[in-house]
Formats: C-alpha cells, sequence, structure tokens
C-alpha cells in the first residue's frame, strides 16, 4: 500500500516510516501540511495518515482539505493523536477517517492501519 505521513514530528514520521516499510507498504511524508497537500494530490497515496494537531493547518483542515478536491475525496485517511477525547474522534468519523491513538504500538502499527483502511 502507498501510505503518506503528514505530521510536524519528524521523529514521529521517521518512526511511523520505519513501522510501515517493514510491513512492506511505500511510504512518503512531509512535516507541514500545506505542502503535504500538493504532494498527496499528485502522488495520490491509497493512504493519509494525519496528525491531528499540526501548526499552520491542523489535521481536521487538512482531512476537509482532502475531501473536497475530486483527486482525493475517495482516499483512504487515518488521524493519528495523542488526543483521546471522544469528541475528536466524531469529528474525525464525520470525515470518514479512521482514529488511531498516539503513543503507536510498535508491534500492531501496520496491522491496525491495515484494518482501518480495509
Amino acid at each position: 500500500m502507498k501510505i503518506y505521513i503528514v505530521d510536524d514530528d519528524q521523529q514521529i514520521i521517521d518512526l511511523m516510516a520505519k513501522l510501515l516499510l517493514a510491513a512492506g507498504h511505500r511510504v512518503s511524508s512531509n512535516t507541514v501540511g500545506e505542502l503535504a497537500l500538493s504532494e498527496i494530490v499528485v502522488q495520490r497515496p491509497d493512504c493519509v495518515l494525519v496528525d491531528l494537531m499540526m501548526a499552520a493547518v491542523d489535521g481536521l483542515e487538512l482531512c476537509r482539505e482532502l475531501r473536497q478536491r475530486k483527486e482525493t475525496e475517495n482516499v483512504k485517511i487515518v488521524m493519528v493523536s495523542a488526543r483521546t477525547a471522544d469528541h475528536w474522534k466524531q469529528q474525525a468519523a464525520e470525515l470518514d477517517a479512521g482514529y488511531l491513538e498516539k503513543p503507536v504500538d510498535p508491534q500492531t502499527f501496520a496491522a491496525e492501519i491495515e484494518r482501518l483502511v480495509a
């Protein structure tokens, strides 16, 4: 699966990418939401993993932008966040996005992503 990761923490991206690459997935990433949007439109990944809380463009806004574009309206999206309150999960669900809490479990992360996008 071709996966694109958007997170403003490069260490988090590095960890998730390592786990996904080990599971046989192809991974691209960006730490800047605005730049990620244009790259996602061009690359057309199967799945986008988006951090909820980022500096300039938060994950929910990026998700809304992806849903509004014809090229990305059907891409699978998973919000990955340390926020655990149900209203965050509900907002993700309203945008047809999965939700996974940080910190991710290295033993199950790739399988959880695969399950959420199946």
